[in-house]
């Protein structure tokens, strides 16, 4: 489906595909669907689709901004939300909601990484503090973008394992952000507070990504328990399955470094995509090379250039059992 926001864009800055792509990856970091709904420990607070739809409506006129801003041969994107590439996944994703609490008149943006220390210790850290000005309210962000494929079936979170293997599961990150989002009850966290005369926030879970299903379920899929229903979902394979996948004269394939795994595939890069008979030697090479799993998108070319139909992994044959 076309985006009118990038039709309306794409032609303005065809000579700025990096900084497009920046703001695309901004906008998918806003307003696309969170990963979860609630989180089984009451005490915390997920932040819905709701939220994040009437945040994206209400600063359209900011991205406007920014892209004529663009336009005009101007900068006004901080660095790490241009450079997708050098940075982590998590401190990229991180950076583009930094920018946009930072930007967005709706919000005040009280606090960013806040070290708690305690006994020349440190004992956590608070990604954000904001005052929601829209909705009169003090919140304590912790962010998470994250990846889990369905190595199982079923919906309990230890089947759902990270593309690095089984060391990095659904259930370890809902562990520890239990720890995250109780950080701003801790001692230091109050006193940093009090010197600073902000509220005591409520404890909110900003988490956006993919679940991917085997390409074999995709489309009778369950996510994980207390998934959002409108998660975003893609599908995995092994390297000879692929072709079930993405064996067809009417597609393409483009590969994805990390630095473009978040958000949804825009012709911007200049990178054109594959036909199939050239992805086979690319699978061979890559895992000749390397365990790590690959991230393609599927695209078919339409009246706008090349739009993504699906995207997945193509993982090792051993994962989800692999060695670090």
């Amino acid at each position: 489906m076309q985006d009118p926001w990038l039709e309306r864009w794409r032609g303005p800055l065809a000579d700025r595909p990096d900084a497009l792509a920046a703001l695309m990856r901004l906008r998918w970091a806003v307003g696309s669907a969170p990963l979860m709904a609630r989180h089984p420990d009451l005490r915390f607070q997920v932040l819905d689709d709701a939220w994040f739809a009437d945040a994206l409506e209400a600063d359209l006129p900011l991205f406007d901004d920014w892209a004529a801003r663009l336009v005009m041969g101007e900068d006004p994107l901080p660095p790490g939300v241009l450079d997708a590439q050098s940075q982590l996944l998590g401190k990229h994703f991180e950076a583009l909601i930094a920018a946009w609490l930072d930007a967005s008149p709706h919000f005040r943006l009280l606090a960013h990484g806040v070290q708690l220390q305690q006994d020349k210790q440190t004992v956590g850290e608070l990604d954000f503090l904001v005052d929601d000005l829209r909705r009169g309210r003090t919140l304590h962000i912790e962010v998470a973008s994250k990846f889990y494929l369905a190595a199982e079936d079923g919906s309990a979170w230890e089947h759902w394992v990270g593309p690095s293997g089984r060391h990095d599961t659904l259930r370890t990150k809902m562990d520890k952000l239990v720890d995250q989002l109780a950080a701003s009850r801790l001692v230091p966290a109050r006193d940093f507070m009090a010197e600073h005369r902000i509220p005591t926030p409520d404890p909110v879970l900003l988490m956006k990504g993919w679940f991917f299903h085997h390409h074999s379920r995709l489309h009778r899929h369950k996510g994980p328990q207390w998934s959002h229903p409108g998660y975003n979902a893609g599908w995995w394979c092994r390297p000879d399955e692929a072709f079930e996948v993405m064996g067809s004269d009417h597609v393409r394939i483009l590969p994805l470094p990390k630095g473009r795994w978040l958000g949804r595939f825009h012709p911007v890069a200049g990178d054109p995509p594959l036909h199939w008979s050239r992805v086979e030697a690319v699978l061979a090479d890559h895992f000749g090379r390397t365990r790590r799993a690959l991230m393609c998108a599927v695209v078919i070319e339409g009246d706008g250039g090349w739009e993504e139909l699906s995207r997945g992994f193509v993982v090792h044959p051993d994962w989800p059992d692999l060695r670090r």
